[in-house]
């Protein structure tokens, strides 16, 4: 079997035009629909007032929901598809039976791929032959149609299929669709019999439909969602619309309506009336509506319409999501109904205005990311649990938008961010990504692109028209995206053409760039001056909206605190969306029954192009489990924020950053910290403090402060009753204030007599219960012991090197250096060494180390005083060359016996963080062990680190350890601090080497665990990055310039 080039389609021209030579739908883009309904917006037809109780429709009496075993059979080519099997005496016995839904590639059919994106042939035509592996998916399933739907119009929905399919009802063939990622619909009334019936479906998984499906996902196929069928009666409503804004004072809500019906029976219609009512939370009828309703001949259809004022109707935003219940009753001549749909609709309104986006007449903030529909074991089909985990944790989290990348998703999401408050980014599946993207530089090449071709756009409007239709009475989406990555041309102008035409509401398209068909600057990973600098000098009146940037692939979201700054200080960026919340992983099962997740070349065959782990980019794991940077996203992104007035006397402000919402609903509570331990606590019960404004408090801090002492003040904002998702109690903001430098300087004086031994291979110091060695030939610790017990493995060295993020292992410049950095502290050679005993308690050693791969010096001082304390100080001297520009770290590593796995440390935590994300890593004393220190990136690389440390201990189940202190050492400009990591892994293990160009795929499952703790004791280590995680470099103030540096710090083994 021959592979796709890039994991997608081998387009090979067989066809020149589509006038000259007949073209099979699945291969011609002008045609995408065949006797489909057309779209609308999602609601379930009731025929009775009592299902409107109902959330979903499958126990009453009109639904009947399909999903299940079905029969099915898969072949890899068209031409091997059985070609009769949807009559209904086919044989079908030697076919196996297959859930519905769920994708092929994941249930033993075919392959999956990853590729970030699709690359295709220049010819936008699939050849009848050509195509060596383009499977399809044939279904028949039987079900029986009730007796009590005798009478009525019958359809049959198909929540969403990949990528086009035909169907059949008992032998006759019904239609064709295309657009994976929205619903089909058709009316199956005169296909259908009494009894049981015979549905089959075939189903390709490429079409002309996959130029608009290259998105960065998974290659898969299949029926993705529910499939039912239901009922209506002959004459039903077949559309609404319920149209929400405000007047101009925002205050009072404007309803426009409009409901399509039609009649589909052969006998005139005997409906006479539509009454429409809208209901309040707690099901009171706040206005009611009659409308009258002509007589229809058959195929007839009409449209009734009003347009009403609702005064001071409590307003939707994702802070407070009020909703209403919107009740369509269609009544007959006898005043009985017929047909009842109950649908939430929510009163806010959008705008563009004086440079910002406005909902309901405020500057929102987008505090946003990313969602694609994901789940590690079933891959695109993804439950109504899952979906509620998701907006659980992103409410947790203080997110408070989502960008339905990069497709209409299912309308569970949509209807779960209405009740709870998300402001929702709705997204066409138009991403023709392996054709190019218009602002991606030389990939784009406008005259072969299908943006540009007449061709193609009723496909374009059709897909914008299947977003927009169906999710048009959703209060939660606020803005319209064209599409992703789908380039710029022609087409593209008539979506937002007709988007406009629709509804004046927001629309955006990152490929417009500042052209006229988008309402917002959708930028994508647009560093953070660049933003900056539109902020102070652009002339164009549009916002700033980040459609995507700060990329959490591996260990990343570095610098997402500066960003924020730049949102809250100026007006025209309105925050943005991060890519991206889930990691798309896919869980797999080794021989030896280890569970792993599976990315890009772990599924396809070897050799195949992938996108390797491009797919892990989540804030979370792909089983939900959050990263550590999560909590920096709900740190930053918080919307009530404590600031200092004058600690000394216990005055705070608390301000609120929401827009809508006071603070009546929150309550503070406080805890003064003493080197790390609670020393007093306190609360304030109510707070009060309107949107938009601050409140002032001062705390009855009644402890004195002791010089030499660090005291910090934590305060929690919480809950005080549960609000939607978010639990009684759950702590929505937090903040750290400090009162005092740090000065925890270790103790030196002690007058503990220190022997010194001098021996041929190693100098040995020793006192009361200890010895240190060092090593004549390397100058290093060659040994640590402490009553009897060894600590070292290895001699303690500097270290230069930190296993690669993602993020470094893009930048090609400082790629090219990692095997520097890698060997230079252990390939170090002594050039001088110098023992003095300086008193009867205390021994000074000095060390000189070439580097010469850098052509740079290295001075070691080790000063041991006769209680067991070693102070290690530090100079790294650059060679004045520019061959190297920065650094990956500068520290020492300790290869410490394992048993001392359990950490006590005073300094950021409790959660993993590094230079530019520590925001939400508060100073404190913390309890862990190496275990729960590491951090499983799917793809492993440097992690668990923790910055700002003040002192951290390595103890053993017997109570004896070994501290490691910051020293605020004279010439330092880290005084009194270091950082540190402990893992069972070496970072030799993390390999980052190239074959070909060709980086191998590893997992943490793969690492083996060493006999040692590979402790790093450091200086400073470089950020993590996270502008992107293809070239950019962290911000400069979180990388380790070219410079000398000169730093110390202290050990001492205890029990």
């Amino acid at each position: 079997m021959k592979l796709f080039n890039l994991n997608c389609l081998l387009f090979v021209l067989a066809v020149t035009s589509f006038t000259s030579v007949a073209v099979e739908e699945w291969r011609n883009p002008e045609i995408f629909r065949i006797n489909k309904e057309p779209a609308r917006s999602f609601f379930y037809s009731l025929n009775n007032e009592q299902a409107l109780a109902s959330e979903l429709p499958w126990q009453q009496s009109n639904h009947l929901l399909l999903n299940g075993d079905w029969k099915f059979n898969w072949v890899d080519h068209p031409s091997k598809r059985p070609q009769k099997f949807f009559q209904t005496d086919y044989d079908d016995s030697n076919w196996g039976m297959f859930p519905v839904p769920a994708n092929w590639e994941l249930n033993g059919y075919g392959i999956p791929f990853y590729h970030s994106h699709a690359c295709f042939d220049d010819d936008l035509v699939l050849p009848e032959k050509g195509v060596d592996y383009n499977p399809v998916g044939s279904y028949r399933k039987a079900f029986d149609v009730p007796e009590s739907w005798n009478g009525q119009q019958v359809f049959i929905h198909f929540g969403a299929v990949k990528s086009a399919f035909y169907i059949w009802v008992n032998g006759k063939k019904v239609g064709y669709s295309q657009d994976s990622k929205t619903e089909a619909a058709f009316d199956i009334t005169k296909y259908i019999q009494p009894g049981e019936n015979l549905l089959a479906l075939e189903v390709y998984r490429y079409s002309d439909g996959s130029y608009f499906e290259c998105q960065d996902m998974w290659r898969v196929s299949g029926i993705e969602r529910d499939v039912y069928v239901y009922s209506t009666p002959k004459t039903a409503i077949r559309d609404f619309h319920a149209y929400t804004t405000l007047d101009d004072s925002y205050q009072n809500g404007i309803l426009k309506f409009d409901a399509d019906i039609d009649n589909r029976g052969k006998q005139n219609s005997q409906v006479q009336s539509l009454k429409v009512e809208l209901l309040d939370d707690n099901q009171r009828v706040i206005y009611t509506k009659a409308l009258k309703v002509k007589s229809l001949k058959y195929q007839e259809k009409t449209r009734v319409s009003f347009t009403a004022k609702i005064d001071s109707p409590n307003l939707w935003s994702a802070e407070q999501p009020d909703l209403y219940d919107i009740r369509l009753t269609l009544l007959n001549a006898k005043g009985q109904g017929t047909q009842y749909i109950r649908r939430h609709i929510g009163f806010r309104s959008t705008e563009y205005k004086n440079g910002n986006f406005l909902v309901n007449g405020k500057p929102v903030l987008f505090k946003g990311v990313n969602r694609h529909e994901h789940d590690p074991k079933t891959g695109h089909v993804v439950s109504r649990e899952s979906m509620e985990h998701d907006v659980r944790l992103m409410k947790e989290f203080n997110i408070n938008a989502v960008r339905m990348a990069h497709y209409p998703q299912n309308q569970y999401i949509y209807d779960l961010a209405d009740k709870y408050g998300l402001y929702v980014m709705d997204e066409a599946n138009t991403e023709s990504h392996g054709l190019g993207a218009s602002n991606q530089g030389s990939s784009y090449d406008p005259d072969k692109h299908i943006v540009n071709k007449p061709e193609w756009k009723a496909a374009y409007i059709d897909r914008v028209s299947n977003m927009y239709e169906r999710s048009k009475n959703n209060p939660s989406v606020i803005i319209r995206s064209l599409g992703n990555e789908s380039g710029d041309g022609p087409n593209l102008e008539a979506t937002y053409d007709w988007l406009k035409a629709q509804e004046n509401s927001p629309v955006m398209s990152e490929q417009a760039q500042l052209r006229r068909h988008t309402d917002a600057y959708g930028q994508m990973y647009a560093p953070l001056p660049d933003i900056i600098r539109y902020a102070e000098t652009a002339h164009d009146d549009r916002p700033v909206i980040l459609i995507e940037y700060e990329h959490a692939m591996g260990n990343s979201l570095g610098n997402f605190q500066e960003y924020w700054d730049a949102f809250e200080k100026y007006d025209s960026l309105q925050g943005g969306f991060v890519w991206d919340w889930v990691d798309q992983t896919i869980e797999q099962t080794t021989d030896d029954g280890i569970v792993f997740q599976a990315y890009g070349g772990d599924l396809e065959p070897a050799g195949t192009p992938n996108s390797d782990s491009f797919c892990a980019n989540g804030l979370v794991f792909a089983d939900r489990s959050p990263y550590p940077y999560l909590w920096e996203v709900k740190q930053v992104q918080q919307n009530i924020s404590v600031e200092a007035v004058d600690l000394n006397q216990g005055k705070i402000k608390v301000i609120n950053k929401h827009y809508f919402k006071d603070l009546t609903d929150y309550q503070l509570s406080w805890r003064l910290l003493e080197n790390g331990k609670q020393v007093e606590q306190g609360k304030i019960g109510s707070l009060s403090a309107k949107a938009g404004e601050i409140e002032l408090h001062s705390l009855a801090i009644k402890t004195s402060r002791k010089a030499g002492h660090e005291y910090f003040l934590n305060l929690d904002v919480s809950l005080k009753t549960q609000d939607g998702l978010l639990a009684k109690g759950h702590i929505v903001a937090q903040e750290q204030l400090a009162f005092d430098a740090v000065n925890v300087a270790v103790t030196k004086a002690n007058q503990q007599l220190l022997k010194i031994n001098r021996q041929i291979k190693q100098t040995q110091f020793s006192g009361e219960g200890f010895s240190i060695s060092i090593n004549n030939t390397s100058g290093l610790i060659s040994s640590i012991n402490y009553q009897g017990t060894e600590f070292l493995k290895a001699q303690a060295r500097p270290e230069f090197w930190r296993a690669p993020v993602y993020n470094d292992l893009e930048i090609a410049s400082y790629e090219s250096s990692f095997a520097v950095w890698q060997q230079l502290g252990r390939n170090s050679k002594l050039t001088s060494m110098v023992v003095k005993q300086v008193s009867d308690s205390y021994a000074k050693v000095d060390v000189e180390l070439a580097l010469e791969a850098v052509e740079s010096r290295y001075l070691l001082t080790y000063h041991i005083y006769g209680n067991g304390e070693v102070q290690v100080d530090n100079w790294f001297y650059a060679a004045p060359h520019k061959k190297y520009s920065e650094l990956p770290r500068i520290g020492n590593m300790f290869q410490i016996a394992p048993e001392f796995e359990q950490i006590s440390y005073y300094g950021r935590g409790p959660h993993e963080n590094y230079d530019d994300r520590k925001s939400s890593a508060f100073v404190g004393l913390y309890e862990t062990n190496v275990e729960d220190m590491y951090v499983p990136y799917v793809r492993p690389s440097e992690n668990g680190y923790r910055t700002d440390v003040r002192h951290v201990s390595f103890i053993n189940k017997h109570g004896k350890g070994i501290t490691f202190a910051g020293v605020d050492k004279e010439g330092s400009k880290r005084k009194g601090v270091i950082g540190f990591g402990a893992e069972f892994y070496a970072t030799d293990d993390y390999d980052a080497s190239k074959d070909d160009h060709v980086r191998r795929n590893l997992h943490p499952h793969e690492l083996e665990k060493q006999d040692r703790i590979f402790v790093n004791i450091d200086y400073r280590q470089r950020g993590v990055g996270g502008t992107d995680s293809w070239g950019s470099a962290p911000l400069p103030n979180y990388i380790l310039p070219w410079l000398d540096y000169r730093f110390s710090f202290a050990f001492k083994p205890f029990k």
